[in-house]
Parts: structure tokens; C-alpha cells; sequence
């Protein structure tokens, strides 16, 4: 009978468990297409409201994510707007299988950003399958980015900032160094502090001193705080 009565706890257990395990992978796979469905609501309403600009891809990332056999990609974009000051945005997208080709660093693809918050950006088209990958469209865009941080450190204003995120962008400067996209909390010397994004190259061995936690200083455009030039280390 004793055993009998344990034989019957076990399984009620190995039941209890298979219930949990199923509970969480359904209220995980839940989690993850509302998010999916959340973003592509949102870029929906940026391909309807937003301003359109060209772009550049930068690098690409596989998310591992899948829907109906299509992939997501992670792609770094290069922004050039026609009347403001350059920008880069990182872009989660479907493709189709056809369009996988056209997903290189370098290839030109045009977008819709919002105005009031450059982080928002929707692809609205890609270029011709045909335009092969370019390093030198991407160094191109890059060096357009710096020129707008190189004028920042020549009119803006310095301030000390902290390292709220650090992203590699997958994109090597020479045999020595890496570009970074950073997410900083800047502390001006007057107003109210805020948070900015900035790129860098970081060479490997310095790789410590530009974590999260540490502190560095900027320039910034007291009217456009949405991006500022990394200057040097605290």
C-alpha cells in the first residue's frame, strides 16, 4: 500500500511539473508575439506619420526570431536626413527570403523616422537586390556621423555623462578597435540632466573604460540633445 501511495505522488508531481513547464512556454511564446506585434504596430504608424530619409545599412544581426518562415533582422541604420544633422537607429524587421540578399552593410534603404524621437525608425523600402555590399559606402556613412560629432566639440557645450548601455556595432576600425553605440545619462552644468546617444570608436584596449557605470565627458547642442560627441574619459 506504501508503495503503491508514493508510485501515486510521483506521478501526481511529474503531472504537476509537465503543467508548469507547458503554462510557461505558452505564456512565453505569448510574451514574445506581443512584442512582435506591438513593434510592428508601431512601425506601421511611423511609415504613416513619419518623415522619410535615406539610410544605410551599417550591420546586420539574426535575431533567431521567425513568422510564417520569414526572418528578423536586427539592423544598424545610418541615417541622413535632408535637413538635420545625421543619426543612427537600430531597425528590428521581417524579410522575406528574396530580400535576404539585400540585407549587407552598405546597402542604401530608404526610411521614415519620428521628428520628435530619432530612436523611432521604420524601413519603408530597400534598394535593388543588385547594389553589392560596400565598404566603402559604410565608411562613408560613418565618417558623415563623425563630421556632425567632430562640429558638436567644436560649438557645443562639454558635460560630464554616465554609460547607461554599450552595443557593439559589429563594425571593426582597423586592426585595433570597434565601433560602439553608447546610451549615456548627461549632467550639464545647468538644466535638467538627460539621456543621449553617442558613437565611438574603442580601441581593445580601452575596451574598461567605456562600461556601463562609467563616467565620461561630452559636447552637446543645448537644441538638439538627442545625440552628443564622446570627448574624453572622467
Amino acid at each position: 500500500m506504501e508503495i503503491f501511495e508514493n508510485s501515486e505522488l510521483i506521478t501526481i508531481i511529474v503531472l504537476l511539473c509537465v503543467c508548469l513547464i507547458t503554462v510557461g512556454s505558452l505564456a512565453l511564446a505569448g510574451f514574445i508575439f506581443f512584442r512582435i506585434y506591438r513593434g510592428m504596430a508601431a512601425d506601421k504608424a511611423i511609415l504613416q506619420s513619419g518623415l522619410p530619409a535615406p539610410a544605410v545599412i551599417l550591420s546586420v544581426e539574426d535575431t533567431g526570431v521567425t513568422m510564417n518562415d520569414n526572418p528578423q533582422a536586427r539592423l544598424t541604420l545610418q541615417v541622413n536626413p535632408p535637413n538635420r544633422p545625421p543619426f543612427q537607429a537600430v531597425v528590428a524587421t521581417f524579410v522575406g527570403r528574396l530580400q535576404i540578399g539585400m540585407l549587407v552593410p552598405g546597402q542604401p534603404v530608404s526610411v521614415r523616422y519620428d521628428p520628435n524621437d530619432i530612436s523611432k525608425v521604420a524601413i519603408e523600402s530597400m534598394g535593388a537586390a543588385a547594389n553589392p555590399a560596400s565598404v566603402a559606402a559604410v565608411e562613408a556613412s560613418v565618417r558623415q556621423q563623425e563630421d556632425y560629432f567632430q562640429e558638436l566639440r567644436q560649438r557645443g557645450e562639454e558635460s560630464l555623462a554616465t554609460i547607461l548601455a554599450v552595443e557593439d556595432m559589429n563594425i571593426r576600425i582597423g586592426d585595433s578597435a570597434s565601433m560602439f553605440r553608447l546610451t549615456l545619462q548627461v549632467t550639464p552644468r545647468a538644466g535638467q540632466p538627460f539621456q543621449a546617444q553617442s558613437q565611438s570608436a574603442i580601441s581593445d584596449a580601452s575596451r574598461e573604460k567605456y562600461t556601463v557605470g562609467k563616467s565620461v565627458y561630452v559636447y552637446y547642442d543645448p537644441f538638439n540633445k538627442t545625440q552628443v560627441a564622446m570627448s574624453r574619459t572622467a
